[in-house]
């Protein structure tokens, strides 16, 4: 029987899952309980819609309900989207709640739109955020909001979810909560072919303790049958039933797909998903059908100024279009001013429909929507749709600034895959000349061996500097080979490596001017790990005072940190314990 639920439609052939979650999380119970919850299943079996009913029905319990989704960027992922969104509303709908976590927590304002500090173009990877403080953050938020009313969040379609977002849900999963704080994370389970990313987190999550999975198998075929009668109050003829019950083989989506193509009266059936879903598509008119291709080229929610910029029609066109396409359920209104796709597979049918001119003169026309635009993320779309569009030049300069956005909110992994991107396309000299604003190769690739390093990938900024040596730019200066050459030591010294980081280092000492900016004085703190490594303790600590000096002359706090930690290593390793310990009492 339909479960009878606070939502528009009732929740078929559910009931089993809906209580297991409703006791999981403590729904039912006088006590919310701290719970982490894993739902997967195929694209379309009724994952959203299952949420849906459970954050109904949490909500009507007087619980605070968070939801974030993961979007299909490719490899234009944007770092924590899902965490964005859900703090994006929460701020949206509490700023003076918000504002006080960021009081409590401030590296939170990175994943909070329209908070963030302004982006850091520089290569300083010092001042980047911190990875880990960021995860601190949003947990201790998360802890704070669930000690004040019970709370869900939860986090959709994680199958395309960036590297930093799954991290930061390995780390939610593996610390958990003291207060009621339920983590509902959905994902597509046959998307999850061997070389998927989330293949082996999804994998190393369910080891947690404490972590539960709840997955969705295909209706049964009476409950197919009850939700076609749902769908469609006049009886089907038994036919038309039949092969509805037949060919959705249990997956709710196809069932609502099949009975629409059969309500339509268009004849027989059609036998494959994309015949299916263009049976939707061309039910629209040709406004509407105009405005579903403009969006499918989007690649996920667009806005209402952006689509009507790239459609090109006037505003009544365009709101006739829009409304059709709402209306006909292949548009949902996503928010106060953008659309996006009832389903992703619509979207997906809708661009694989399109001819392959017309996916550049959509990309281009994306290109020059959104080249004026500076809002959040708007680099990452920017740089995707430009390579789509055949534009290497704009996408080299969107690929930098979407990694400058990623590295500046804690994203190491997705800001290396844009600057790589961006070296990969600067190796051509006719791109570089087109980039108008000339684009520095060395610190480009200084910025992407910090991004690899802070993503725990050090060999690969190792091999990543080496190779600028081995083949540099035309015209090289001696401050910039001393740049990169203090960027392969700064990777050396934390893996074990044949390349001499100490040699390097004294070599750039020789390159880089030696005035007091902050590029020397962390030279020089990486020239004294240098030979603390070799165990020359003395010189060691002659250059790590020099270090220190300028750090505490410049007015940088966290080198001077790092660097009065080195010297009470040395100190205590020199067997002056006491003396180390008062250094490091005065950080």
């Amino acid at each position: 029987m339909p479960l009878d639920l606070p939502v528009s439609k009732p929740l078929i052939g559910r009931t089993d899952e809906f209580e297991r979650l409703a006791a999981l999380t403590g729904l039912d119970e006088t006590s919310p309980l701290a719970s982490a919850v894993l739902l997967s299943g195929d694209a379309g079996i009724g994952k959203t819609r299952l949420l849906a009913a459970v954050r109904a029905r949490a909500e009507a319990a007087g619980w605070r309900v968070l939801v974030g989704h993961c979007l299909d960027f490719g490899d234009s992922a944007l770092p924590y989207l899902p965490f964005s969104e859900l703090f994006g509303r929460l701020d949206a709908e509490s700023p003076a709640l918000v504002q006080a976590m960021f009081d409590k927590h401030p590296p939170l304002r990175r994943v909070v739109p329209g908070r963030r500090p302004p982006t850091d173009t520089g290569g300083d990877p010092a001042q980047r955020v911190d990875r880990g403080e960021l995860f601190e953050a949003v947990h201790a938020t998360l802890e704070h909001l669930g000690g004040e009313a019970p709370l869900m969040v939860v986090v959709e379609d994680v199958h395309w979810a960036d590297q930093s977002t799954r991290d930061l849900l390995s780390f939610l999963f593996t610390h958990g909560f003291a207060a009621p704080v339920s983590l509902i994370v959905s994902y597509r389970s046959d998307d999850l072919h061997r070389r998927h990313p989330l293949r082996a987190t999804a994998a190393q999550w369910a080891r947690v303790s404490g972590i539960d999975r709840v997955e969705l198998s295909p209706l049964s075929d009476s409950d197919v049958r009850l939700l076609v009668r749902t769908l469609h109050p006049e009886r089907l003829r038994e036919s038309d039933m039949h092969t509805v019950v037949e060919r959705a083989e249990g997956n709710a989506f196809f069932v609502e797909e099949l009975v629409a193509a059969a309500a339509s009266g268009g004849g027989a059936l059609p036998r494959d998903l994309a015949g299916l879903l263009l049976v939707r598509l061309d039910q629209l008119d040709e406004g509407a059908r105009q405005v579903v291709r403009v969006a499918s080229a989007a690649g996920r929610g667009t806005s209402h100024e952006v689509l009507a910029e790239v459609a090109g029609m006037d505003g009544a066109a365009l709101e006739q279009g829009l409304r059709d396409a709402v209306e006909r359920h292949v548009l949902v209104p996503a928010g106060p001013d953008s659309y996006a796709f009832r389903h992703a597979m619509l979207g997906e049918a809708a661009y694989d429909d399109l001819l392959p001119g017309e996916r550049v003169r959509l990309h281009a026309d994306f290109v020059r929507a959104l080249a004026t635009r500076v809002a959040a993320g708007t680099a990452a779309e920017l740089a995707r749709h430009a390579r789509l569009a055949h534009d290497p030049a704009t996408a080299l300069r969107a690929s930098v600034l979407a990694g400058d956005e990623a590295a500046s909110v804690g994203g190491p992994d997705e800001a290396l895959a844009h600057y790589r991107m961006a070296l990969e396309l600067s190796a051509d000299e006719v791109t570089l000349d087109r980039a108008g604003d000339p684009v520095d190769v060395v610190e480009l690739t200084v910025k992407a061996s910090a991004a690899a390093t802070a993503a725990g990938q050090v060999h690969k900024a190792i091999a990543l500097v080496q190779e600028r040596l081995d083949r540099p730019p035309p015209g090289i200066t001696p401050p910039e080979r001393g740049r990169l050459l203090h960027a392969l030591a700064t990777a050396v010294l934390l893996t074990d490596s044949t390349v001499d980081a100490l040699a390097a280092t004294t070599e750039a000492l020789e390159l880089v001017p030696a005035e007091p900016t902050s590029q020397r004085a962390r030279l020089l703190s990486t020239h004294a790990a240098a030979l603390a490594d070799r165990n020359r303790d003395e010189d060691a600590t002659r250059w790590a005072s020099d270090a220190l000096a300028l750090a505490r002359e410049l007015g940088l706090g966290d080198l001077a940190t790092d660097v009065t930690t080195t010297l009470a290593r040395l100190k205590e390793r020199g067997g002056d314990s006491e003396a180390s310990q008062v250094a490091l009492e005065k950080i």
